[in-house]
């Protein structure tokens, strides 16, 4: 058989590209730029409008298309092979002063324990070594050096605001604190306190203020009085509350003693000072110049700011939405320096038009059966209308008319102008009117699309209700809820982009927006200024990884090149395991018949997965009516098939959907895995046939069999069924070649936005179970929501201890090497509080004497914005972004910890993201050149592909479990898009359709790969 990618079967599939547009929850309504999810926080709103793009159709609105976008950073064509190489600047070294202070701090041979230390003594493990293998480069990074005057001090201030202003999401809600009026009262204070303007002053707008200079304040505080009122008042009204606004002395910040405090060896002043407010204070005080930006959005908890284009609203995803270019930027710490990082963003807004007109790009048709998912959408969007004496009024948008809303009368459901009705003793009119004859009357308006459905701006025991086509929506507000697929598609083209292309934008507009530059005159009064050029750091490009599979009854080493390989003719899995008792079931009519699956059995059989025939050659026809009205029926007969398939023993089932529909896959998952006992894969139909090529005019027959589809099915059937995929040759894993090191991989997975109310989190465990590192069986269940720490820990590490000794005679590991993904630098020491324990006591219930494995614990991170870049063509990939294997522990590191970046894959698009791994326990001596190379060469084995994965496997198998975890709650989690649950029910722990674990005929194998 033949080594090519195309016409050979071997060629699995990794995680994606590892890059900009992969692993940011692609389905939130924000990109990162990098990043594991979507914004968090919301849109300022009520600063005005930035006053560009245009309005969508004006009043009564709606429907076609939003403007063409059009980014210039599209048309430049690159000069210099698409290597970024800033203008007028040639390349520098890495600072030396810096490099020094790094080798002066290494402590090697430091074994930490935590088993006879405090945790009130802790500090993170001294730094045993620097990385010394690969070839050395140099590259430059999206981190910019802050400058900083000797002395400079910064002086903090409290700011409590009396009564708060406050919202309530849903009617049983705590009331939470508006942050957007508590801005805008705080905008208005400083307008009208002179020393609370021009430069030297820098405020979150919430509960700091910082100056240059220590303000005049009797006895530490004083107390202005400000009356509350919108930016489009003219002034405070008879109605406006009035609140106090107390700012108060809470100290100063010495900028000296951070930079001193980084020049220190570990060890050194890391308990006596504490870094967090001096960054919070910096950060601050950069991003100053955008938050008093009018024509720039965002802000807040996020530090991610978005600016219209020139000439359009935005570039359109789809149903109503825009997607927005802007920045990210955070002040970080290094060895003997402070660092500004400034990436990329990318987030959906609502587009600044009619609001009828953007309900008809959202939802073109106006039944009442889709007025859910409407009403969804445009609620708490905050709109506008003249009408009122052609004063500007701003609202928001409480929903549709309901018959609950029941404020002395009954409304109909989704009711429009004609069809809602009220008594009105203002007009003297006798019974009730409609909303269409209140505003003839009223207002002299006679309204031109009376027939769509009213929103209630008011709220549910007042209402008030507005036809669509009278209001605006305003400008700057962020979508984050969840996009569905093709405004994820459509916000995945626009937010790949090269890596030259994403670090210019960096240096030429993100620079500016953030007002970053060495004449800043605000950064100037707080003694601090920032340098203009990128910054370069150190790197290495470790060397390619070989992979070994089985030829014959020998085992077979392949050569990877750029992080990925293909199997060559006469070579099959290193442990191939036999399909029996299965069939293929098909959920809508195609073309898949007999001879399609007699190819695939034909293509798993040469990767070494052998199978009888299934039960139904042609397949099980199910035919659903899909939908989300039709969920209800269709979840009925998923359950009767699959319980009609286990009730004739089938133990495997290959699944063909009619497309990629989550609603589906997951009920599939949940009925085969939890209440059946049945392994399934799932499959969208046109998957499985040979697409054509137009890179190369490669026309397949029509009806074609994938041949690299079908061995991507392959590797998933072999690892579900116990089998073994490819293996490292033994001198590549280091400290786990002796077979007596358990590896593990733990991650939780968070509630959407668009979930119940009180829905859990996932907590997933996977390990390993013997030296080969090849099967990853592992224990999963719900938890407290939001809650980041594994609560029962306990429970689900010894589960993977108890088959770790059933598979290995008995023994247990020695030691046990932990990934933990998804857990911030605030929670490093809550991890070793709240999870080491529970770790502890499960092996201590178990190892004989009590004597326990060393562990260590190293956090791994996608959720950042640290990129680099390459500098010269030889260093670059294909995609001009860095090489896979590429390392960088210098630079740009902590100054008081051990960690790295690790680029062990080859993004096939956009910006290549690194994965930050930061060792937060180590108990077995390990080094940096062996960490480095045993994180790498472990991402060789990833099962279900052939090719490097961005995440080390055991966090990236903790990552898809949890994700399965999901599935299983997939009404819970998804309430926001279902046609019979509302976000306002409440999570039932009593009812819930799961909670923890799979069905005991699954719970030992790799079910949710």
């Amino acid at each position: 058989m033949s080594g090519r990618a195309r016409g050979t079967p071997q060629q699995g599939r990794g995680r994606g590209t590892g890059s900009d547009s992969s692993r940011s929850d692609p389905g939130r309504g924000g990109f990162q730029g990098g990043g594991r999810g979507g914004d968090r926080g919301g849109p300022r709103g009520g600063r005005g409008a930035p006053r560009g793009g245009p309005r969508g159709g004006g009043r009564g609105g709606g429907g076609g298309n939003l403007p063409r976008y059009q980014d210039q950073y599209e048309l430049e064509v690159d000069p210099n092979n698409g290597i970024f190489t800033p203008q007028n600047e040639t390349l520098q070294a890495p600072d030396p002063k810096v490099e020094e202070r790094e080798n002066a701090s290494i402590r090697p041979g430091e074994e930490i324990s935590l088993s006879g230390l405090s945790l009130d003594d802790y500090t993170l493990p001294a730094r045993p070594s620097y990385g010394t293998q690969g070839r050395p480069i140099v590259l430059r990074t999206n981190y910019f050096n802050l400058l900083t005057r000797p002395g400079a001090e910064i002086f903090r201030y409290n700011i409590e605001v009396s009564p708060q202003l406050l919202t309530k999401t849903s009617k049983d809600a705590k009331p939470k604190v508006n942050r957007r009026k508590t801005r805008r009262l705080i905008e208005l204070v400083i307008q009208n306190t002179p020393p609370l303007q021009g430069p030297g002053i820098a405020t979150d707008f919430q509960m700091l203020l910082f100056s240059a200079k220590q303000l005049s304040l009797e006895n530490g505080s004083r107390t202005l009085q400000q009356r509350y009122y919108e930016p489009e008042e003219e002034g405070p009204g008879p109605k406006s509350t009035n609140h106090q606004v107390k700012i108060a002395e809470a100290g100063s910040i010495s900028v000296t003693q951070l930079v001193e405090y980084l020049s220190s060896p570990p060890g050194v002043n890391s308990a006596s000072f504490d870094k967090g407010e001096a960054l919070q204070a910096l950060n601050i005080i950069m991003t100053r110049t955008a938050n008093n930006n009018p024509a720039v959005y965002g802000g807040g908890a996020s530090n991610k700011f978005y600016r219209i284009p020139e000439g359009g609203p935005g570039f359109d995803l789809g149903n109503g939405l825009v997607a927005l270019k802007g920045f990210y930027t955070s002040v970080r710490t290094s060895t003997l320096r402070i660092l500004v990082n400034i990436n990329v963003a990318n987030g959906a807004f609502y587009p600044a038009m009619n609001l009828l007109g953007l309900m008809r790009l959202h939802t073109p048709n106006s039944a009442n059966d889709q007025m859910s998912g409407l009403e969804g959408f445009i609620s708490r969007l905050r709109v506008s209308h003249s009408y009122i004496k052609g004063k500007k009024k701003i609202k928001t948008v409480q929903g549709f008319a309901h018959p609950s809303l029941q404020y002395k009368q009954d409304f109909p459901p989704f009711g429009t102008a004609h069809t809602i009705k009220f008594e009105c003793a203002e007009l003297q009119a006798t019974g009730k009117i409609s909303v269409f004859q209140y505003f003839k009357r009223k207002w002299k308006i006679e309204l031109k699309k009376p027939d769509d459905p009213c929103v209630n701006l008011g709220n549910k025991e007042h209402p008030v209700f507005v036809p669509p086509e009278l209001l605006e929506i305003e400008p700057g507000q962020q979508y984050n809820k969840k996009l569905d697929g093709s405004q994820t598609s459509r916000m995945l083209q626009f937010a790949v982009r090269k890596p030259a292309e994403n670090a210019r934008r960096i240096v030429d507009q993100g620079t500016r927006m953030m007002g970053l530059s060495l004449t800043n005159p605000n950064l100037l009064e707080f003694g601090v200024k920032v340098a203009p050029s990128m910054m370069t750091v150190r790197a290495r490009i470790l060397p390619p990884v070989p992979i070994q599979y089985r030829s014959g009854k020998n085992p077979k080493t392949f050569t990877t090149s750029n992080g990925s390989w293909n199997m060559a003719g006469g070579t099959s899995f290193s442990d191939g395991r036999y399909l029996r008792n299965w069939t293929v079931v098909k959920f809508a009519r195609n073309d898949i018949g007999r001879p399609d699956i007699a190819k695939f059995r034909e293509y798993a059989r040469s990767c070494g997965v052998g199978s009888d025939e299934p039960a139904h050659p042609d397949g099980i026809l199910v035919e659903l009516q899909t939908g989300k009205f039709n969920q209800d029926a269709d979840d009925k007969a998923i359950e009767d098939i699959l319980q009609t398939a286990a009730g004739k023993g089938m133990k495997v089932l290959l699944v063909f959907l009619p497309s990629v529909d989550a609603f589906i896959y997951s009920r599939v998952k949940f009925w085969a895995e939890v209440k059946f006992g049945i392994q399934t894969i799932c499959s969208a139909e046109r998957k499985i046939r040979v697409k054509p090529s137009p890179d190369n005019n490669f026309r397949p027959p029509p009806g074609a069999v994938s041949p690299d589809y079908c061995a991507n099915i392959a590797h998933k059937f072999n690892l579900k069924l116990g089998g073994l995929n490819q293996t490292l040759p033994s001198e590549k894993l280091g400290i786990l070649r002796d077979g007596k090191t358990m590896l593990v991989g733990m991650d939780v997975t968070h509630p959407s936005p668009g979930s119940l109310e009180k829905s859990p989190s996932i907590a997933g465990v996977v390990a390993s179970i013997d030296g080969q590192y090849g099967q990853w069986p592992a224990s999963m269940r719900a938890q407290e929501g939001k809650v980041e720490m594994i609560q029962k820990l306990e429970k689900m590490f010894g589960e993977r201890l108890d088959l770790w000794q059933k598979t290995s005679k008995g023994a247990f590991p020695e030691r046990i090497i932990i990934y933990r993904d998804g857990v911030s630098e605030g929670q490093y020491r809550t991890l070793l509080e709240k999870e080491l324990p529970q770790i502890r006591e499960a092996c201590k219930k178990r190892y004989p004497g009590g004597k326990g494995p060393k562990i260590s614990i190293i956090v791994c991170g996608k959720r950042h914005h640290t990129r680099f870049y390459p500098t010269s063509t030889q260093n670059a990939d294909r995609s001009t972004n860095t090489k896979n294997g590429t390392v960088v522990d210098r630079g740009v590191t902590m100054e008081k910890g051990w960690d790295f970046f690790l680029q062990a894959h080859t993004a096939l698009k956009g910006t290549a993201r690194p994965t930050h791994y930061v060792v937060i326990l180590d108990e077995n001596g390990l080094n940096a050149d062996g960490l480095e190379a045993l994180t790498h060469n472990l991402c060789y084995l990833y099962g279900r592909a052939t090719k490097a994965v961005s995440l080390c496997p055991p966090a990236y198998y903790a990552d898809l479990l949890c994700e399965r975890g999901r599935a299983y709650l997939y009404r819970e989690f998804n309430a926001r898009d279902n046609a019979t649950t509302s976000t306002e029910q409440t999570f039932d722990w009593n009812r819930a359709p799961w909670l923890e674990g799979v069905h005991d005929a699954l719970k030992d194998t790799m079910f949710y790969i």
